[in-house]
């Protein structure tokens, strides 16, 4: 099923790649207020927003692991534009993976109880946004027409399947992150995303996916469940 049934068949849907990211933008664009939030004398609600930062962490790495290894060489094997473009991305990869190394460090020592790690984590939470952001506005303007042009149906099938083999092996995060995906999605965008999901996770998600999904906000935002927004492009 594609977003768009007029699309051609023969070429990659990029336009599913968007979906992806507009939840990532708008998850890590919240990350820095939810850990500057958080009331020094409560270790365990640091430890909750620590394990929320940790499953975006492991999303995002999935993400850009299945490009590196599927999408990018069989780009860079069609094309002298598409090859510099892919050493690009590989190289902003890079540069959001130490952030993340950095973010990671002082999650530890702030979830271990050390609060003054608070400031410098919300510091490197609002870098890393601000790098993530930069990176997927030139893959969505420079590198997703290229991949629509020079990648087969069949490789980017096969990048989609590695990142739902990649979802979260607990069935309580695996709906969460479907969730995160459908917060914002479109009908059509929200029809596609569940129609590639294996019928498993499909069937979980129409019996509890959005209670599931509902009461994970809640307790991210401290018992409401507020809107979240998705976060513009920042170019």
């Amino acid at each position: 099923m594609l977003i768009d049934a007029s699309a051609p068949k023969d070429k990659p849907e990029t336009a599913q790649m968007v979906v992806i990211h507009k939840a990532m933008r708008r998850e890590f664009g919240l990350l820095p207020q939810l850990v500057g939030e958080v009331p020094a004398a409560d270790p365990a609600r640091a430890r909750l927003i620590a394990a929320h930062v940790e499953l975006l962490l492991n999303l995002l790495h999935s993400h850009h692991d299945g490009e590196d290894r599927l999408l990018w060489p069989a780009l860079a094997s069609r094309a002298p534009l598409a090859r510099n473009m892919t050493e690009t991305m590989e190289q902003q990869h890079r540069t959001v993976d130490r952030l993340v190394g950095s973010v990671r460090g002082e999650l530890t020592r702030w979830s271990d109880g050390d609060d003054a790690a608070r400031q410098h984590l919300a510091d490197y939470l609002r870098r890393l946004d601000a790098e993530l952001a930069s990176h997927l506005d030139a893959e969505e303007a420079e590198v997703l027409p290229l991949v629509h042009d020079h990648v087969t149906v069949a490789e980017w099938e096969s990048v989609k399947d590695d990142a739902a083999q990649h979802m979260p092996r607990n069935p309580r995060l695996g709906l969460v992150a479907v969730g995160m995906i459908l917060a914002d999605a479109t009908h059509a965008e929200r029809a596609w995303f569940l129609s590639a999901l294996p019928a498993p996770v499909r069937l979980m998600w129409r019996l509890a996916g959005k209670s599931v999904y509902t009461a994970y906000v809640a307790r991210l935002s401290g018992g409401d469940v507020p809107q979240r927004q998705p976060v513009a492009h920042r170019r």
